[in-house]
């Protein structure tokens, strides 16, 4: 079942418990197997949460405050912390107080009082289901060659990054990056070489994002997709003359180009002044940008035309 998961040392639990000494009593038991960090207050372990994900959470049922079933609710209703395993400690063994513990989304249970060997063989199998599934995710999100997330994912992030832009009214831009001759490139260097160039290219376009929000796919060929999410036009214009720059200055050799070197042509949309609604009309603004890029000689940005909004 495990084959794929090599270790799980470099794992990171949460302990959330109002009781000092069964925080310091769980963390001396997987401090063997895991990395340990404690907190009291469910309130406090959300908060962190956001800073270091956790790879699996033990928490308290009853907690001062928010309790561990409201917190554990709290954290799967957020899509970028619902895949983390949540076990809850109780000393209740009756059925419908382990019913809310299903209910609330947790993944398992361990009852008090505490038995070390137990507590290690759980949280140990569920770190490791936790690890797997991490590696099959990649596996299925990640693209082999340039190690960017791949078009599956950006069709994902899109539709909710979107949606989120469209709830709190802020800009959500798109730019459609796609590099220059690469057909000849490759028919006169080589495939080989193509995907080296495509690598660095990839790799100089992820160095200029500034935000870990920023993200950057493959968005199928040659062709490279960044979100940038919470961004005017004007900040977006900046970021694509930026990537023009900035791939251009890598003086890749291509004889085959009129620049003879690689460069690339970037379209840009935003929501900010596109007032695109749904991911397809954001897509279909960029690419008419890329176009227009394209056919204004290449090397450089174009956005779509429209007057800002906000």
């Amino acid at each position: 079942m495990f084959e794929i998961v090599h270790s799980i040392e470099s794992c990171t639990v949460l302990v959330v418990d109002d009781a000092k000494v069964i925080r310091k009593l769980v963390s001396a038991i997987l401090k063997p197997v895991c990395r340990t960090v404690s907190f009291e207050s469910a309130e406090t372990a959300l908060k962190v949460c956001h800073k270091i994900k956790p790879d699996l959470i033990i928490m308290d049922i009853n907690l001062e405050g928010m309790s561990g079933l409201e917190a554990c609710k709290a954290i799967k209703a957020q899509p970028e912390l619902a895949d983390i395993p949540v076990i809850f400690i109780t000393a209740s063994q009756e059925p419908q107080v382990q019913e809310k513990c299903w209910d609330a989304g947790a993944v398992d249970f361990i009852e008090k009082p505490l038995v070390a060997s137990t507590l290690v063989k759980r949280i140990s199998t569920h770190l490791k289901y936790k690890v797997q599934a991490d590696i099959l995710t990649n596996q299925s999100f990640v693209d082999g060659l340039t190690e960017l997330y791949n078009r599956r994912f950006f069709d994902i992030e899109i539709d909710r990054l979107l949606k989120d832009s469209l709830r709190r009214r802020v800009p959500l831009a798109l730019l459609l990056i796609d590099i220059d001759y690469f057909k000849k490139f490759n028919d006169s260097q080589g495939h080989l070489e193509g995907d080296r160039a495509l690598k660095d290219v990839t790799r100089q376009v992820s160095l200029c994002t500034q935000r870990p929000v920023d993200l950057v796919c493959r968005y199928g060929g040659e062709e490279i997709a960044v979100l940038l999410p919470d961004t005017s036009v004007h900040s977006a214009q900046e970021f694509a003359s930026n990537v023009v720059q900035s791939v251009a200055k890598l003086a890749i050799a291509h004889p085959t180009s009129p620049h003879n070197f690689v460069t690339v042509s970037v379209g840009l949309s935003c929501t900010g002044s596109s007032k695109a609604t749904t991911p397809a009309k954001l897509i279909e603004q960029a690419d008419a940008a890329l176009y227009n890029a394209k056919e204004s000689g290449r090397n450089q940005y174009q956005a779509s035309m429209a007057v800002p909004s906000y």
